[in-house]
């Protein structure tokens, strides 16, 4: 089968993972899309010009880097917590509380450093995120991706752009509201040497929420002005339509009266004719001077 955008949307869509199914899983870690994103996925997807490829809602999560072994090869990372919803905190959440959510209730952590910042550059790092919704999406043109790319930016995710592709029109859509900041590293023992005091780690889960609002808003926004996009291009095709029934209609029309006119006039020469053909002239009766 060729492969042609028609063709890729076509597979893609038709293979996209909505909810955790044992039998079925996406590329993504948990293996289904995201629920905050979805309705905006079904808008994007029922666009002509448009389907996604990727896609996540926004999420926090705590990300601890990989390690080089003695060959300087670094080895993977481990995400130790991941949400894609706004973090519910108890009112009597405590110390213990916000570890164990963050890191796990299975490792030490310990508060309090003695290394340098120079040596701290050189350990396994753990790293506190938050980042808002990314898209890719690929369009059926230039034209249309360039298109989706200013709606895009004028729901406010202003750090989108067309992906470089020799063969297909490809654009990230993203935000710059987000966290990205060291709060801890791995020391020799396997034990999380936290570089920020609870409180700290209190006030970045705060912080994300408000992300996740403002997320969350930016999102409903642009779901907004892309159903008013689909729409739109629905109308204008319905739209095309009926004018092209209309010229059909009058080309037919056209075609009938003039077949009509052929017709009427083939009726009135054959009727001349036969009324030539039945002219009898008896000479006889005629009195002719000479």
């Amino acid at each position: 089968m060729t492969d042609t955008f028609a063709t890729r949307k076509h597979q893609v869509v038709s293979s996209l993972v909505e909810t955790l199914d044992s039998e079925r899983r996406d590329k993504s870690p948990k293996g289904f899309i995201d629920a905050p994103i979805l309705d905006l996925i079904h808008i994007i997807n029922k666009h002509p010009d448009y389907y996604t490829t990727s896609s996540c809602s926004g999420r926090v999560a705590v990300y601890c880097e990989g390690y080089q072994d003695d060959k300087s090869t670094t080895k993977g990372g481990i995400w130790l917590y991941v949400t894609h919803e706004p973090v519910v905190i108890p009112e009597q959440a405590d110390n213990e509380w916000i570890t164990n959510l963050l890191f796990g209730s299975g490792r030490r952590i310990v508060f309090g450093n003695n290394l340098s910042p120079q040596d701290i550059m050189h350990k396994q790092m753990v790293y506190f995120k938050f980042e808002p919704l990314i898209l890719h999406v690929e369009a059926a043109s230039q034209e249309a991706c360039m298109r989706l790319n200013g709606l895009a930016f004028q729901a406010g995710y202003q750090n989108s752009g067309m992906t470089p592709s020799r063969t297909r029109e490809m654009l990230a859509i993203r935000s710059t509201h987000k966290i990205d900041t060291p709060i801890g590293y791995v020391d020799s023992n396997g034990d999380i040497q936290c570089l920020v005091d609870p409180t700290y780690l209190f006030l970045l889960l705060h912080m994300s929420n408000d992300k996740f609002t403002q997320n969350a808003d930016r999102m409903k926004q642009f779901e907004d002005m892309m159903l008013k996009e689909v729409e739109g291009n629905e109308a204008k095709m319905a739209i095309e339509t009926k004018e092209e029934r209309r010229e059909r209609k009058r080309r037919e029309g056209l075609e009938k009266a003039a077949a009509a006119a052929a017709a009427a006039a083939a009726t009135s020469s054959n009727n001349l004719s036969k009324g030539e053909n039945d002219i009898d002239v008896d000479l006889t009766d005629l009195n002719l001077e000479h």
